[in-house]
């Protein structure tokens, strides 16, 4: 290996240790192993990497080391497999990444970060490495230090993606024990469910506008069965014994005039110019009213924080 040269690794199987310092001595002008299988402890450890380095659909079966390694060029870690009984281990200790771009993309099992140095100019990528109920703390640390690299270097691209995640696998960790009650654990589960689910933790501006226009629909179509009193005092509501006397344009027409309705609660406008019908009317005017309070709290402090940034 060492008399030929070798800059691209691809499909080798390695069945003995691979220690990079001892195969590798040679100047290489990039590095990539793509669909390679390490049935062995893998070392690149103790290195200075000068060039390039991809390492690109590749098992790893046993130990993975980068510990106490310098990487001055790019290294883009994609779509591996980590062994599950190494997950714990903090491969990146003392090791220092001075490259322009470092990514981790698509990982499964990939092991803690802990012990990682970043430079100030290094930008962080970490996507799709996914972490089940058993170690969503891994998932919570290594979306951290995301977090923080993507801070440091003013990502905020990023940003929102690293802070959703850190905080979904923290919130992952809600326990019982930690509640007096089932009541208080169960309102616990279901809110980090909304929040994390319907709006992100408040970091996805997208997907909080779908959910606010989704609330609104939804509500626009059961005050159509309620009914609501217009300015001239006329009950108006979609009359389901008449049905077949309503063109597509009458309903599309109906349904405007509600939505309408539907906004302005949930805006807590309220013009005056339409009114809700009967109790059951009301108590879904207050729910709108509330949910539509809290989401434009939290939308104004997503933009008021990314105004900020």
């Amino acid at each position: 290996m060492k008399k030929e040269r070798i800059e691209e690794f691809t499909g080798f199987l390695f069945e003995d240790d691979f220690v990079i310092k001892d195969l590798v001595d040679y100047d290489y002008n990039y590095l990539r192993f793509e669909e390679c299988i390490f049935y062995k402890k893998v070392d690149f450890s103790n290195f200075i990497f000068r060039e390039k380095v991809e390492i690109l659909n590749c098992r790893f079966l046993d130990q993975v080391l980068f510990s106490s390694s310098e990487f001055n060029a790019d290294l883009i870690i994609k779509k591996n497999y980590f062994n599950q009984n190494t997950i714990d281990n903090k491969i990146f200790k003392h090791t220092s990444i001075n490259s322009q771009n470092f990514e981790l993309i698509g990982n499964i099992n990939f092991p803690r970060l802990d012990g990682i140095v970043f430079s100030k100019e290094s930008k962080f990528i970490l996507r799709d490495c996914q972490y089940n109920s058993d170690y969503s703390y891994i998932g919570k640390v290594n979306y951290t230090i995301a977090q923080i690299q993507a801070e440091r270097i003013h990502d905020t691209k990023n940003i929102g993606y690293y802070t959703y995640y850190e905080r979904k696998y923290s919130n992952n960790n809600i326990n019982r024990n930690d509640f007096r009650s089932y009541s208080e654990y169960l309102l616990s589960k279901i809110l980090n469910y909304i929040a994390r689910e319907f709006m992100g933790y408040g970091e996805h501006l997208s997907k909080l506008f779908f959910y606010i226009i989704s609330i609104i629909s939804v509500f626009a179509i059961l005050y159509m069965i309620i009914g609501v009193t217009n300015s001239s005092g006329d009950i108006v509501r979609f009359e389901f014994e008449n049905i077949k006397n309503y063109s597509a344009f009458d309903v599309l027409k109906l349904y405007i005039e509600f939505w309408y309705f539907s906004l302005v609660t949930f805006s807590t406008v309220g013009f005056g110019d339409m009114a809700i019908n009967g109790v059951i009317g009301k108590i879904l005017v207050c729910i709108e009213v509330f949910i539509g309070i809290t989401v434009q709290s939290t939308w104004a402090a997503l933009i008021m924080r990314r105004m900020f940034r």
